[in-house]
């Protein structure tokens, strides 16, 4: 059985109401430590209790807790949403600080703005976010004011967490990850995430897989599956982005056209995070470099500047999640089936569906696909010509028939016969 249906969703340039979420809290403009970010989340679900929603991933060596936050409509139950999560975080390397106060500024926007802003309001009710400031605030804790140098970028333990994810090229696996590794791993496997980036510093460019391929040097360009897909999705943050595309904004020596690089291009990367979303998670995950100094003296203007740059950019790229084939997979009582394999016929990648409620997105460039679920024990269902228009996404709802449930009603047919 399948069900078709097309629901617009597009997200302009020009759309959303600018306002620096500095007015309302001014220590957003601060180099801020861990525990602001705990009390100021937490101030966000007190005061938008229906919208904000706190957690942490967990402890890390020395102690401090990694603070997230989900924010969208009917928080509560987002579990249960028929909707696409998005994954933000920032500060992996804790000497690269623009991303924590980009993602604090963002959560406070989003909270503040929904009832004000329909724009806002739209993007809330229809998409659930996953920010995370930091992800490694031992580093952070380490870290001191320099454009360059590693002071603070590694975890606590000496772990460089964007050389810390298991490895798809690999045939082994690694024995041991850094606590703060495991914790993301962890909590993007609870929050089944569509889209995602990471927030680093160093450079003014959108980052793309692969990071690295074997075989290949440094300078040579290694393609994904959805290599198409993931240029679309970099332009998309780039394009909107106030300078990044802009070759003559970008930092010494850099010349990234467009603004966006393959990750493998720019140099080579085994075991980094957005690789792993992408095999593991099925979370399309770009790399964002936002800015050449790692660590300004000035906070007041390093914030307000990476709000007003970025700001647009982050609600273009988000629209992107819902420029998908999306629907549920389930049996013929409605009881959802996990572990279902979609494939779209000429990508080699294949996403799972995950979702609880067996709810899936495929995101995909504008064309007309066909698309297969298939699962062990099930017989395989194909739907032909499903169209993905430009800003829009396709509902296709697939329900499996059990090849057991066959043989059973196969053989009580038979014995009635015989009867």
């Amino acid at each position: 059985m399948i069900l078709l249906l097309v629901t617009s969703w597009i997200s302009l340039t020009g759309a959303y109401t600018f306002l620096d979420p500095s007015i309302y809290e001014p220590d957003l403009d601060t180099y801020f430590g861990n525990e602001f970010i705990g009390e100021k989340l937490d101030y966000l679900q007190s005061e938008y209790p229906d919208l904000v929603q706190t957690t942490s991933l967990g402890e890390t060596v020395k102690g401090r807790e990694i603070h997230a936050v989900t924010i969208t409509k009917n928080v509560s139950y987002w579990q249960t949403h028929n909707r696409p999560s998005v994954k933000y975080v920032g500060n992996m390397h804790g000497n690269e600080i623009r991303g924590r106060g980009l993602l604090m500024k963002l959560a406070y926007y989003l909270a503040a703005e929904y009832s004000r802003d329909e724009d806002v309001k739209h993007i809330v009710d229809s998409t659930i976010f996953h920010l995370v400031p930091t992800i490694n605030p031992d580093g952070f804790a380490h870290a001191v004011p320099t454009c360059s140098g590693v002071t603070g970028r590694y975890t606590s333990e000496g772990v460089d967490m964007n050389r810390d994810f298991p490895n798809h090229w690999s045939t082994g696996e690694k024995m041991k990850y850094a606590v703060e590794t495991l914790l993301v791993m962890d909590y993007a496997k609870t929050i089944t995430p569509v889209l995602g980036i990471s927030f680093h510093d160093g450079a003014l460019v959108t980052n793309y897989p692969w990071d690295g391929e074997p075989g290949l040097y440094t300078g040579q360009y290694a393609k994904s599956p959805d290599d198409s897909l993931f240029v679309e999705l970099a332009k998309s943050y780039s394009f909107a982005h106030a300078s990044m595309s802009d070759t003559s904004k970008q930092c010494t020596n850099d010349n990234f056209k467009n603004g966006i690089t393959n990750g493998n291009m720019w140099y080579k990367v085994f075991n980094g995070m957005q690789d792993w979303n992408y095999v593991d998670m099925d979370c399309f995950e770009v790399t964002i470099e936002l800015g050449c100094c790692k660590y300004p003296s000035d906070p007041k203007s390093t914030f307000k500047n990476v709000w007003s740059d970025n700001f647009r950019s982050i609600f273009v790229f988000t629209a992107k999640a819902h420029q998908t084939i999306r629907g549920k997979v389930s049996s013929w009582d409605g009881s959802p089936i996990l572990g279902v394999t979609i494939k779209v016929e000429g990508i080699e990648k294949e996403i799972t569906v995950r979702h609880p409620s067996g709810f899936y997105w495929r995101p995909l460039q504008p064309g007309v696909y066909n698309i297969t679920a298939s699962k062990t024990g099930y017989f395989p269902l194909t739907y032909k010509n499903i169209a993905v228009l430009e800003g829009e996404s396709t509902v296709v709802n697939f329900i499996l028939i059990s090849r057991n449930q066959v043989r059973k009603t196969r053989t009580r047919r038979k014995q009635r016969r015989t009867n």
